[in-house]
């Protein structure tokens, strides 16, 4: 009896709530004769439901030079490196092809990519927090508001995403004259980074039910900061990395904040990660990438 009871404690409640219906019935009926065969297959089966229930961290991967691609377990080619060990528990990388558009779907493409990952490892009893950095932010906001319906509806187990540098609303060094000179030299990444592109890409306040947790870095460079609006991080400005309606010089990460004659507010959906204060952090487009577990 005592073995019984610990089983049950790590059964959920509106299960057990069923379980107990079903004994009680049985014995009205009289069958309780067979009741110690039955209880012992029936708690077999929902122990062993309950124990291969995973709860994952999706790691998504931005711009990079490399082809990441992979769906599992294995950091392809090292675009987290260290970083993703700030993350406890069990961990599951979609990458792909960092110098593609992420709204493109194929071989080595990170809609498909993230399709097949996430239906793969968020589904059934398993849930996921997606953990995303720069264009990979991109990427999967991309997806959720095309998915067509909220993610729980098509059985997508989400709990939110935590979107490190945000590279969603596009980076102003895509389309400067000298981008090269900052790293963006025209490839289909690049091109889809463009501030007008990437902020008419998708319908950014579509996050299918799913809260963008926004974390900002500050720690700019003397370069690329002439050239990025407001607080940056050497690569995206605050418009694009807090989740804003509209491109500009913005040096707060909050709801909504007023510049000059125009207000801006974040796109329904995204969120400033609770344990941040508006300042944002001290910290540079590959430093944040360390910040995982906000």
């Amino acid at each position: 009896m005592a073995g019984l009871f610990f089983c049950l404690t790590i059964i959920q409640f509106d299960t057990i709530d069923l379980f107990v219906e079903f004994v009680h019935k049985e014995r009205k009926s009289g069958k309780g004769k067979n009741m110690r065969s039955t209880i012992t297959t029936v708690l077999a089966f929902l122990l062993a439901g309950s124990l291969s229930a995973q709860t994952y961290t999706v790691f998504i991967h931005g711009k990079s030079d490399k082809n990441h691609n992979g769906v599992g377990t294995s950091d392809v080619n090292s675009y987290w490196g260290t970083s993703a060990n700030t993350v406890s528990g069990s961990k599951i990388f979609i990458g792909y092809d960092g110098t593609t558009d992420p709204r493109t779907y194929g071989t080595a493409r990170a809609q498909t990519n993230i399709s097949t990952g996430l239906t793969n490892y968020c589904k059934g009893a398993n849930s996921c927090k997606v953990v995303c950095h720069s264009a990979g932010c991109y990427a999967i906001e991309f997806w959720l508001a095309n998915l067509g319906s909220t993610a729980s509806a098509k059985g997508f187990n989400l709990t939110k995403v935590t979107a490190l540098a945000a590279a969603s609303g596009g980076s102003e060094l895509a389309s400067a004259q000298n981008g090269a000179t900052f790293g963006f030299g025209g490839n289909a990444m690049d091109k889809s980074l463009i501030v007008s592109t990437a902020r008419g890409a998708f319908n950014h306040n579509n996050t299918a039910g799913i809260q963008i947790h926004h974390v900002p870095g500050y720690k700019g460079a003397f370069g690329p900061s002439a050239i990025l609006p407001g607080e940056d991080d050497y690569a995206v400005a605050y418009h694009s990395a807090c989740g804003y309606n509209r491109a500009g010089g913005l040096d707060k990460c909050q709801s909504s904040i007023v510049s000059g004659s125009t207000t801006y507010t974040q796109y329904t959906g995204h969120v400033r990660a609770p344990s941040l204060t508006a300042t944002g952090l001290y910290k540079n487009h590959s430093e944040i990438k360390n910040e995982g577990t906000r």
